[in-house]
């Protein structure tokens, strides 16, 4: 090899290494936001078992659904813009090296754009969607509580 290919080549693994720390980068925030949003969940049932606040209960339970829709855009956008395009980017350096072959590391499938419909797929699955079910699991349980306490005072 020459001196260009080799310089090519370590630019090529470090234009990888990159990709793959941002990956992992968005990834971990995608998983503290839903870590988040768990502790706020845990944090309305301690509330209004000791608290026994209705007010509270009911503005928590709406916080809570309210950061759920946050918390589903962000996974949402991180899956499809920034992990399809470093996923796509990583693939194309794979190539760009030839460590693309099966007998070395396997073929990597390209990532899809996933949908709020695709979670509730039970066929399809991956980190994005398990990650997407938790935060529609929470929401879901927010406002069961929201219009639980709701009903409640009705009565």
């Amino acid at each position: 090899m020459n001196e260009k290919s080799n310089l090519e080549n370590e630019s090529v693994r470090l234009a990888m290494d990159q990709a793959w720390r941002d990956h992992h980068h968005t990834r971990d925030q995608t998983w503290k936001v839903l870590q988040i949003e768990f502790l706020l969940i845990v944090g309305i049932i301690g509330a209004d078992w000791l608290l026994d606040s209705l007010i509270l209960t009911i503005v928590s339970a709406a916080l809570v659904a309210i950061i759920t829709v946050c918390g589903i855009q962000i996974t949402l956008r991180h899956r499809n813009r920034v992990e399809v395009n470093k996923f796509n980017h990583i693939i194309n350096c794979e190539g760009f090296l030839e460590l693309d072959r099966e007998y070395l590391i396997g073929k990597m499938d390209r990532p899809n754009k996933i949908k709020i419909r695709d979670a509730l797929n039970p066929i399809k699955g991956n980190t994005s969607l398990f990650i997407l079910r938790m935060h529609l699991a929470i929401m879901g349980f927010a406002l069961f509580v929201l219009i639980y306490k709701l009903i409640g005072t009705i009565k």
